[in-house]
């Protein structure tokens, strides 16, 4: 079973249009409503690809109560949501003017310290009863400390299991202080190129220059890292081998949640042991896949298996 990790779920509106003028009155057609946040989306991803899923995390309030009535509907996953006292955040994306992305995402309820041990202990004891293969964390936390994320890898690791692989989606100051570390690393990570100038500080606009700053340091001791590069694809670089992703050119209906369907691919994938260059194609294709829905998360597995096809992976110096 696959267990995502969401600390900061949300109600998702997308909203296709033409155009948007800022400043002025737009009027426009209902939004696509689905529940979202990064480990959410994962999670979706998986189950749609025939995974085992365990979605955790926080809700609350009005928001929270309708989050969780749209998860239980979709019938794809085990739930198990802790509650938190403050409201479940709103997210709008609105695709305009040719592709142009725009996005108002709420700061989501502040979680402390203690609600994400309770969340972990839930695992913990879930595990008990139910054969956990792999946990992925994914996305942001609303909280004052930095070290959230390296305190919560350090007790899966020591209260949990030192084997399971733990995959980590994350960006900013919680992905930061991991890689500073010299403590215990995730499995894998995803940032993207924009992601990883700003945690090595350096304007890295092409796959040639984030390779290169793949072995920084910092991303000693992590065995799988992933540089998604939008419509370039992605560079990945497992254990001590260098593999560059090719995608062909698609129609996009909205970008939001690609990402993360990609990390839920690739934990399908990993969980079933597909061949490494097999696992990355399909974690492009899931991506893929999900640019072609208003929806975010959701993947069509008969266009996954097309775009497969069409996904270039090859070894580089």
């Amino acid at each position: 079973m696959i267990v995502t990790i969401t600390m900061n779920p949300s109600l998702d509106f997308t909203y296709l249009i033409p155009h948007f003028d800022l400043g002025k009155m737009n009027r426009f057609a209902p939004p696509t409503k689905s529940v979202g946040g990064k480990g959410v989306n994962a999670g979706r991803t998986a189950a749609l690809s025939g995974s085992e899923v365990l979605l955790t995390g926080f809700l609350g309030g009005d928001f929270g109560t309708l989050v969780k009535k749209y998860l239980v509907a979709e019938n794809l996953f085990q739930l198990e949501m802790l509650t938190t006292c403050e409201e479940t955040r709103n997210a709008i994306t609105i695709m305009h003017d040719q592709d142009i992305h725009t996005e108002i995402v709420e700061n989501g309820p502040k979680i402390s310290d203690a609600e994400a041990f309770d969340l972990l202990n839930k695992i913990a004891t879930t595990s008990t009863s139910q054969k956990i293969d792999l946990i992925c964390l994914s996305g942001s936390v609303n909280s004052d400390n930095p070290q959230l994320y390296l305190e919560m890898l350090t007790y899966i690791r020591e209260q949990i299991s030192r084997d399971i692989p733990v995959f980590m989606d994350i960006s900013g100051i919680q992905l930061e202080t991991i890689l500073k570390s010299k403590g215990y690393k995730p499995n894998f990570i995803k940032p993207n190129i924009h992601e990883l100038s700003d945690i090595l500080k350096k304007d890295i606009q092409t796959k040639e220059e984030a390779k290169k700053e793949l072995n920084h340091p910092y991303f000693s001791g992590i065995d799988y890292i992933m540089i998604s590069c939008g419509s370039e694809g992605a560079i990945c670089k497992a254990k001590n081998t260098f593999y560059d992703i090719d995608i062909p050119q698609i129609h996009i209906t909205n970008t939001t949640g690609s990402g993360d369907a990609s990390v839920g691919g690739f934990a399908h994938a990993f969980n079933h042991h597909y061949d490494l260059e097999d696992a990355l194609k399909y974690a492009m294709a899931c991506g893929m896949s999900n640019a072609q829905h208003g929806a975010v998360g959701v993947i069509d597995v008969g266009d996954v298996t097309d775009f497969i096809k069409q996904i270039t992976v090859r070894k580089i110096d």
